[in-house]
């Protein structure tokens, strides 16, 4: 049996992911396009919230994850005035490195389709 509220970090997750994203579309279209906002998790609590974050250029990963820390007491505030909780979760932004595994396996693809002998015949 499912208990009420199990939902409920799931929910509050995806609306601080929204309202994040929308501070980023908004307030800083110079990062539109290579900063992604790919998950939001959660505890029970509700007290924390894992923020992570896609950075598509390699050489600004280091220096955008310090202004997003830097930021969040703003982004606390933000979500403070947007949202009705009962508790304004701390903020952890952590970089989301999948899309390099990504790149890393379609190399991979790429290479054992190149040393592929042809069968056409």
């Amino acid at each position: 049996m499912i208990k009420e509220g199990s939902f409920r970090p799931k929910r509050v997750s995806h609306l601080i992911q929204m309202e994040i994203s929308q501070y980023l579309i908004n307030e800083l279209p110079e990062m539109v396009g290579f900063l992604t906002v790919t998950k939001v998790e959660m505890p029970a609590d509700l007290k924390t919230a894992t923020i992570s974050v896609s950075v598509l250029e390699k050489n600004r990963r280091e220096a955008v994850l310090k202004l997003l820390e830097k930021k969040a007491p703003y982004f606390r505030k933000l979500l403070a005035s947007r949202l009705n909780l009962r508790y304004n979760p701390e903020l952890i932004f952590v970089l989301d490195t999948s899309i390099d595994q990504v790149e890393r396996i379609d190399q991979l693809l790429d290479l054992v389709k190149k040393n592929e002998p042809d069968n056409k015949e």
